[in-house]
């Protein structure tokens, strides 16, 4: 490989990965940094601030999820309802929140905690279909890929990986 295409590679890279954090037109927007500082900087732990922000989420998605206590319920369409239910076990706490919602795919994204892991969940409206992602989902313009960043020390997959959405369901491309 070149010099020159190697700069060329780079180059492409950087604008997929631009493209892929160009946010999505939401009904409510995933929280920027800046919004997550504010909002979590007395937060007790992790699930706590996936209830901050979820509580500021909700008013504007009445029609599509509401929490009563534990249970956080999600309007399927046309017709039906899903249910999280928070719960306290011997490793700690499995919690869910509202995080985001994308009005044209109609999928709620939720951030979930278990212990001390995190993970983010889509659930599509249409057909109730679940699944689980190892990280926050940046949609790409057009809302048919979104991409995931999963790295840490360990208990990762440590990859970068790009996922496709539609009416049949998620995968991971």
């Amino acid at each position: 490989m070149t010099a020159r295409t190697g700069r060329s590679l780079r180059t492409h890279a950087m604008f997929v990965m631009a493209a892929l954090a160009v946010p999505a037109f939401c009904v409510a927007a995933p929280p920027t940094p800046a919004e997550l500082t504010k909002l979590c900087t007395d937060a007790e732990d992790q699930a706590h601030c996936g209830r901050l922000v979820e509580a500021r989420r909700l008013p504007a998605l009445k029609k599509v999820a509401t929490r009563e206590g534990d249970e956080l319920r999600i309007a399927l369409v046309p017709a039906g309802l899903t249910v999280f239910r928070d719960a306290i076990n011997i490793v700690g706490a499995r919690t869910y929140a509202v995080w985001d919602y994308v009005e044209d795919l109609e999928a709620v994204v939720l951030f979930a905690t278990d212990g001390d892991r995190t993970e983010f969940w889509i659930v599509q409206r249409r057909g109730g279909g679940e699944f689980r992602l190892p990280s926050e989902p940046i949609l790409a313009p057009g809302h048919k890929r979104f991409a995931t960043a999963d790295f840490c020390a360990d208990t990762c997959g440590n990859e970068l990986a790009v996922w496709r959405i539609d009416d049949t369901g998620v995968r991971k491309e």
